[in-house]
């Protein structure tokens, strides 16, 4: 199944951001452990806001970020040893389209703030119809729509956030949230303690009956038009080998989006029997 979520961190905003995830279990050396319990022991404890303020004052101040009422991203996502073209368009209020180009053809996942829907003909071979999205698929898609991510507003947007102290992502010390959003999705959100990016993202998912949790490892910040955005997303499924990797060429804030990119098509080529 696709699963890609690259939206905002905080994030949805490239600094999450979003998608398909396989994984490997993160498991920090000893010594790692060490240096980061020292780390501990040095950094004040935070409550949720101001963990919160903290990233929204690092990824640019509150008014720059809302000023974006569009995001194109474009760059690779690599499963393995091969790269394949990838392109998110985010568009207020909380409009997602998402394609991946692979051999098989291109799989689209997309929101236009009223129905989720997927072009798959990797799943079904050939198949080009538009398919409405089952509600958990449709969970994350629309989640990754939300441009400034589920914790600018949190409480207006029906989001629950909780402190849940420091603990340790990619290696260094980081603020822990948990969030669990209007919709019941569990995340977690780990912050750096010096440069209050995001460094990880945690999920919790049930796939085909069973739970999983994916990972998300946020890297190469660039600031672009006054806004920090995550060139390199690496993502795994926690106890399962591969994994993927997201690496942008290009983010656009503001260009023009078509608003018809976001709605389902009407037609398309069934799959031929």
């Amino acid at each position: 199944m696709l699963y890609v979520r690259y939206g905002a961190a905080g994030h949805n905003s490239p600094e999450e951001s979003v998608p398909v995830r396989k994984t490997i279990a993160w498991l920090p050396a000893i010594g790692t452990l060490l240096l980061s319990a020292t780390g501990y022991a040095q950094t004040p404890a935070m409550t949720a806001d101001q963990v919160i303020s903290a990233n929204i004052a690092r990824r640019g101040g509150i008014a720059q970020i809302e000023s974006a009422k569009t995001q194109k991203l474009r760059g690779y996502i690599q499963f393995s040893t091969t790269k394949h073209p990838f392109a998110v368009d985010l568009a207020r209020p909380g409009r997602i389209h998402t394609e991946i180009t692979l051999d098989g053809g291109r799989i689209v996942q997309a929101y236009d703030g009223k129905t989720a829907w997927t072009i798959n003909p990797v799943e079904i071979q050939n198949d080009t119809m538009p398919r409405i999205l089952p509600e958990g698929e449709a969970k994350n898609v629309i989640a990754g729509g939300d441009m400034d991510g589920p914790l600018i507003h949190y409480a207006e947007k029906g989001n629950h956030v909780t402190y849940a102290g420091i603990d340790t992502a990619d290696g260094r010390p980081a603020y822990k949230l948990q969030v669990v959003n209007a919709a019941g999705l569990a995340d977690t959100y780990y912050f750096d303690t010096t440069s209050h990016l995001q460094t990880k993202w945690q999920g919790h998912r049930v796939m085909n009956g069973a739970p999983v949790v994916f990972e998300s490892f946020f890297r190469d910040y660039r600031t672009v038009d006054g806004i920090m955005v995550a060139f390199k997303v690496d993502s795994d499924t926690e106890g399962q080998s591969g994994g993927q990797h997201i690496m942008l060429d290009t983010v656009q804030i503001n260009a023009p989006v078509p608003d018809a990119e976001f709605v389902m098509p009407s037609t398309g080529s069934p799959a031929k029997p």
